[in-house]
């Protein structure tokens, strides 16, 4: 991968080009990073690695903000022959014990920021790891028992020849979400990342050299791991780096400074930047002329939210889905191909099938769940074995998304497995009744769960987040709930409304529906059902 996606830029005479735009914390001091540069940044972490007796198949821990020293460790890790395993760097010690035991890496290469965490967990699970390499952008001293990256590799060749590993290899652990609270790594091969790749960023998105992309996920996340880096490193295309959080409104500066012509994002970002423009003015006098499109995935994008950003900004919004047991999207919008509210159709040389609960294939306009088969499926989850056998079939990976497929082919989605309601005997799809919801003017954001009534029968209750100049009132939700009822059947609307500041979400912007649905039900029972 590290020869795929990076030397070979070289081979074609694009040394010279950037690869990187960095902003540190000092915003207003950008720095770049040239493609020959990188390469040889990430050949002295190859060197390092060597020096500390690391080789081929051994895991090294990745974590850091995003800043170039990722960039070079990430590939510096790849071409030592190692498995690189990128980790969320806003976690607690016990979270980073956590990792210590459960992917037992021989290195860990940390942010001397993150270090005092890392530090606690070693003191617990750390006996699997050997060397502990902290990268320090504060240039403090280095804590002791570890090595600082900056000074060993200061004095090494900035030349590594490649370890020899084949498709077939393992490279990278992706994180997903584990239903404990703990994540669930998925073990891929090199090929996995160069086949999805090539299907879905160059021959679907057509990415090219002149693109910039700016992604508002961290590159620990394998969406802007790919999106963000291994994507536009592709075709010689460059990346903006940006290592802290930033609010919404602020990305279109960034967009602006940089020319950026694609940026990598999610619906709650771009639905906070929408409400920012309107509301604040906040993109008053920006020019965002070389900005082509927005890459979209993680939850439904909702339709009144893709139609205030088009009309305002002109940039196509690609919304698709993907996931880490599949390395990245696999159904997508594309130039030229936008159905508004879809997620678009499938990735070419991805296969799929929509099954029902007993595993059989469910007619077309039916809600099923969906079966999906392509050269980039992922291996196994590391230490699960039954929850392996449960989703990876070969290169078919059984997800847990609800699907319906139209007549064209655009796929529709309706939620996860866990989150489908089923009102008056009909399995009801939340997205559907969040979609109605928000095209109320009065509704920023909404979130939908089910609840027991006094009969025990499920209902649909609604969380709701106002726009701005909107106060709560019962009337208000009153008018929202009929309103809802103009748009779909009657037994789907919500039979309770609640008015919240904020949805709880995950890191990734998806909301997190086990938390409404705690909130439903304690509601229930203080009142006897929820208001």
């Amino acid at each position: 991968m590290a020869e795929w996606f990076l030397d070979r830029r070289l081979e074609e005479g694009l040394g010279d080009k950037t690869a990187i735009y960095y902003h540190g914390s000092a915003i207003d001091q950008p720095r770049q990073l040239s493609y020959a540069q990188l390469v040889a940044e990430s050949c002295k972490v190859t060197n390092l690695l060597r020096e500390l007796g690391l080789g081929i198949e051994d895991r090294v821990l990745i974590l850091l903000p995003d800043t170039p020293a990722f960039v070079a460790c990430y590939f510096g890790v790849l071409r030592a022959g190692c498995v690189a395993v990128p980790a969320n760097n806003w976690l607690k010690a016990k979270d980073y014990a956590y990792y210590l035991e459960y992917a037992r890496p021989k290195a860990v290469i940390v942010d001397a920021e993150i270090w005092p965490a890392v530090d606690e967990a070693r003191k617990t699970e750390g006996r699997h790891t050997k060397h502990y390499i902290v990268h320090d952008r504060s240039f403090a001293a280095t804590p002791e028992g570890t090595v600082d990256i900056a000074q060993a590799c200061g004095s090494l060749p900035s030349t590594a020849r490649a370890e020899p590993t084949y498709r077939d290899d393992i490279s990278t652990w992706l994180s997903s979400s584990g239903s404990t609270g703990n994540p669930k790594c998925v073990v891929h091969m090199h090929h996995d990342f160069v086949w999805n790749t090539i299907a879905y960023a160059q021959r679907t998105l057509k990415l090219k050299p002149s693109d910039i992309t700016l992604s508002a996920p961290k590159l620990f996340f394998g969406y802007a791991l790919a999106s963000n880096m291994l994507f536009p490193f592709s075709v010689g295309g460059s990346c903006v780096l940006l290592p802290q959080r930033i609010k919404p409104a602020a990305y279109f500066e960034l967009l602006e400074r940089y020319a950026a012509t694609q940026f990598v994002t999610v619906p709650t970002t771009i639905a906070k930047m929408v409400a920012a423009a309107e509301n604040d003015g906040a993109a008053d006098g920006r020019d965002l002329s070389k900005l082509h499109s927005l890459i979209s995935a993680g939850e439904a994008l909702p339709p009144r939210i893709y139609r205030a950003w088009r009309d305002r900004f002109k940039a196509e919004i690609y919304d698709g889905i993907g996931s880490a047991e599949m390395f990245h999207v696999y159904i997508t919008n594309r130039p030229g191909d936008v159905k508004e509210g879809s997620l678009g159709k499938l990735v070419e040389g991805y296969e799929y099938e929509l099954v029902g609960d007993d595993g059989r294939p469910v007619a077309q306009g039916e809600i099923g769940t969906v079966v999906i088969r392509g050269g980039s499926a992922g291996l196994c989850y590391w230490r699960m074995r039954d929850k392996s056998r449960e989703t990876f079939h070969g290169d078919a990976v059984v997800g847990g998304d609800k699907f319906m497929v139209d007549a064209e082919g655009y796929f529709w989605y309706c939620g996860r497995g866990d989150d489908m309601l089923k009102c008056s005997g009909v399995f009801v799809s939340p997205v559907e009744v969040e979609n109605a919801l928000i095209a109320h003017p009065a509704v920023r954001e909404a979130g939908v769960v089910g609840f027991r009534d006094a009969d025990e029968l499920e209902k649909t209750m609604a969380f709701v987040e106002l726009a701005a100049g909107h106060e709560p009132s019962d009337e208000l939700g009153e008018q929202i709930i009929a309103h809802c009822r103009t748009l779909v059947a009657a037994f789907k609307a919500p039979r309770k409304l609640a008015f919240v500041a904020e949805l709880p979400r995950t890191e990734t912007g998806k909301i997190r529906r086990a938390a409404l649905r705690e909130l439903a039900a304690r509601q229930a029972d203080d009142r006897g059902g929820p208001a």
